[in-house]
């Protein structure tokens, strides 16, 4: 079976890529042919390892590059172009299932008429950004609002023969689409070891990004340092300001017991030297760092935010779910697992096996179930 990707850029470090690699490499060692139709002109290095197997077209536009006033009055223009060019490369290459990424143009994947199976799939949850719509969803005429906030996006899924998201929660605020399917992102690694939570060291990972809310997290923090000024915060990033992040921890008088790094390759080697993973995002789509650091053991303090973390997280049991907003009890269930060693551990422990129901070969096996179906029609 021939399967194509067909994304933006594939050169990044973000966990779109990452995810976009381990699918790809899974495949080509079942047997599938893999490729990647990249729409935008790079000649950046991948940061992810891709099979040597895997064969990468460029369509080389410069869209990107476009801004403002032109970005916009050029869409259509370049929506034609798109559709005509990528349509000439599957014809060229004949996949058997083609895949949207569903950025900007990749949607428009299913206006080619090469024969394929197409396939959506969004590696964000449907809000987003916009988290006011979830509140709509729960008042009277409010899925009618939401619905046209989401009107281009649903105009576009319904062409596709798969709409796939990643969590049975994003998939419910969906509603009732008939071609629509949650299949998560899968555990990338097994580590060696996990942690034993003996460090007195919680972390976290991800860009620095007003998504991730690290400002919130280090005034959280504060409260936690109140009572045990002998833990640390670790937080690896890539991306916006680190020393203003560093600047606020010395306002808030923590800054013996906070330290920011750039994004490592050693994700698995400082997880298990930590004791507790932190996230205070807005918003997510499926946090692949939650799953490494549950796999690594660590038991989880996170926002319950739209998507994932109620996915994967048991409340009370291999972690905690706090409410959006709520700092205090957040920085109070941090306190608890730092008062609580044994309890740490054990939830820790739990955290490690419960994890295991998103492993790689379980998850790869739903997409294979999936490519399948697809072509029996």
């Amino acid at each position: 079976m021939k399967i194509v990707y067909v994304i933006g850029y594939i050169h990044g470090w973000g966990g779109i890529e990452r995810v976009l690699a381990g699918k790809a490499n899974y495949l080509v060692n079942k047997g599938h042919e893999v490729a990647f139709v990249k729409i935008y002109r790079n000649q950046e290095e991948r940061y992810f390892h891709f099979d040597p197997r895997i064969q990468f077209y460029d369509l080389d536009f410069d869209f990107d590059q476009q801004k403002g006033l032109s970005k916009k009055l050029k869409f259509n223009q370049n929506k034609k172009d798109f559709v005509h060019k990528i349509n000439q490369v599957f014809h060229e290459i004949k996949p058997d299932i083609a895949i949207s990424t569903f950025c900007k143009y990749s949607r428009f994947i299913y206006l080619c008429d090469d024969g394929s199976k197409k396939i959506i799939e969004r590696h964000f949850a449907k809000y987003k950004r916009n988290q006011i719509f979830v509140k709509f969803d729960r008042l009277p005429f409010g899925k009618t609002i939401s619905y046209l906030y989401r009107k281009k996006d649903y105009d576009v899924v319904k062409h596709f023969d798969r709409f796939v998201v990643l969590t049975e929660e994003d998939k419910q605020d969906w509603g009732n689409l008939k071609n629509i399917l949650a299949i998560p992102n899968p555990v990338t690694f097994v580590p060696k070891t996990i942690s034993d939570c003996d460090q007195k060291r919680a972390i976290a990972l991800g860009r620095i990004s007003k998504q991730k809310q690290y400002e919130v997290m280090l005034k959280i923090w504060k409260e936690v340092v109140k009572k045990h000024p002998e833990w640390t915060l670790s937080v690896y990033a890539n991306g916006g300001n680190p020393e203003k992040l560093r600047k606020l921890a010395k306002e808030l008088g923590i800054e013996k017991n906070f330290e920011v790094f750039p994004t490592t390759r050693e994700v698995e080697k400082e997880l298990t030297s930590s004791s507790i993973y932190l996230m205070t995002s807005k918003y997510e789509g499926f946090p692949l760092v939650l799953l490494e650091a549950m796999r690594c053991g660590l038991p989880v303090v996170s926002f319950a935010c739209k998507c994932g973390p109620r996915d994967m997280i048991s409340n009370g049991e291999d972690g905690f779910l706090i409410k959006p907003g709520d700092t205090e009890s957040f920085a109070k269930k941090i306190n608890y697992l730092i008062e609580n060693k044994e309890i740490r551990k054990e939830m820790g422990q739990k955290a490690s096996v419960s994890i295991q129901k998103f492993s790689e070969e379980k998850v790869m096996q739903k997409w294979l179930n999936l490519f399948a179906e697809l072509m029996k029609k």
